[in-house]
């Protein structure tokens, strides 16, 4: 069996394998014995079938076992023994194994480009808050759990919202008289808040305290910078308001019944409960804002080439994201497409700027030798198996026939390369910012 390599780019690589008639025999007359082990048939004794009758009547089994030896396992002692790292699903190229003649194929993928990395990334220095939280942070977590199980009473007087209420309202918009995909939403639930300390209401925000329920009113805005579709930004936006009913929030009361309905004996436990999950939640925010400190440190002037199938991953990861926070945003399919056909730029752009960092900690993990074990794997897809509701088995088979589990390893392992990067850098304390 040999092989040769073919540089087709600056990232991409081509294998081309010549494996002998004599291999080619053996990996079938192997593959045929084990296939037999198991069936019977007549005039045979059970596993006790010739290997040429199993391969003739369970062709495509024996075919399939063969190529797994000499196919795939072939490919991953080239791909070690080379030394190099796929970042993108290997093309192959081939005609089907048969006894008696050689068997020829090739694959194409491409490779981890050379990263300067850091030679000790302790030499980094990040900020980080303390990870216990504040007894503000705690009642505000507590907060939000009685809200999630908190009901809506309407109001029934004729009065204008005021901070608290959850408002039921109609919004369309229009610039420069033309309709504006996307931004028009009916029957759309939102809380009334106080504006921060130094902010004012929002133009919408305006309208809808201005309003009792059944009538409409307009005003215009114009759309921020950091707006989601980045052709509206510094636009001025019409506004149609039309105001359905105002609704008052009721919260739970803190108690023993409230904790028993969370599966609780008694608020005591529930308490202790808030205050672990506090911790956490905390915790996981601190280290996740000194894990972008410290990339964006490592990150800052390195220049090194992109392969295209991670480009390619990264736009679909950010654009899902996107459709998803549009669609909790009430806006319908025709909208979320034309917001990103209009976000083009800032999609390459982050794109380009995930693929950096995706890279970045796929060479750091290499030069690491950091692995992620077949069981860390497992344990993350019936993670994720609960979190979408599937069945764990089923879920498991799908992804690995699709390939999508080698996704799965990737960011597992670049995840346990930033978390390498973050433990060997500097740490300063820092005062807790303001929520």
């Amino acid at each position: 069996m040999s092989h040769s390599i073919e540089v087709v780019s600056e990232l991409t690589r081509k294998i081309s394998v010549v494996v002998s008639v004599e291999d080619v025999n053996a990996a079938l007359t192997s593959a045929a014995r084990e296939v037999g082990a198991s069936v019977t048939l007549p005039g045979f004794r059970k596993g006790k079938a010739p290997a040429s009758v199993i391969e003739k009547r369970f062709a495509d089994e024996v075919v399939g076992r063969a190529t797994e030896v000499l196919v795939e396992r072939r490919v991953a002692d080239i791909v070690k023994e080379e030394d190099l790292k796929p970042m993108s699903r290997l093309e192959f190229e081939g005609d089907p194994i048969v006894r008696g003649q050689e068997l020829r194929f090739s694959f194409t993928f491409e490779i981890l480009p050379d990263v300067n990395l850091p030679e000790d990334f302790s030499a980094f220095s990040v900020d980080m808050e303390s990870a216990e939280p504040t007894e503000e942070e705690i009642e505000a977590f507590t907060k939000r759990l009685l809200k999630s199980v908190a009901t809506l009473e309407d109001v029934t007087e004729e009065r204008l919202p005021v901070p608290g209420d959850v408002v039921t309202i109609d919004v369309d918009g229009d610039v420069e008289g033309k309709p504006v995909p996307g931004m028009k939403v009916a029957n759309y639930n939102i809380q009334l808040v106080e504006p921060a300390e130094g902010q004012e209401l929002s133009e919408l925000d305006k309208i809808i305290r201005s309003l009792k329920p059944g009538e409409e009113g307009t005003g215009s805005m114009v759309c921020p910078d950091d707006h989601v579709d980045e052709s509206l930004r510094g636009k001025t936006v019409d506004l149609r308001v039309k105001l359905h009913k105002i609704s008052t929030e009721i919260l739970p009361e803190l108690n023993d019944e409230l904790a028993q309905k969370f599966g609780f004996p008694k608020l005591d436990i529930l308490k202790y409960m808030i205050s672990k999950q506090a911790a956490e939640s905390k915790a996981e925010r601190v280290r996740t804002d000194a894990e972008q400190k410290i990339m964006d440190q490592v990150l800052a002037g390195q220049e090194f080439p992109l392969p295209e199938a991670v480009l390619k991953t990264q736009r679909a990861e950010y654009e899902g994201e996107i459709r998803e926070f549009l669609e909790k945003q009430g806006m319908d399919k025709e909208g979320i497409e034309g917001s990103l056909k209009n976000m083009t730029e800032e999609i390459e752009e982050q794109t380009k700027e995930r693929a950096r960092m995706f890279v970045f900690l796929a060479a750091v993990a290499r030069r690491e030798k950091l692995e992620v074990t077949a069981e860390e794997v497992d344990m993350q897809i019936m993670r994720m198996a609960r979190q979408y509701n599937q069945d764990y088995a089923k879920f498991r088979e799908a992804l690995y026939q699709s390939g999508s589990v080698n996704d799965i390893q990737d960011r597992m392992l670049n995840s346990k390369a930033l978390a390498f990067m973050l433990d060997k850098a500097q740490k300063t304390a820092v005062e807790a910012k303001a929520e």
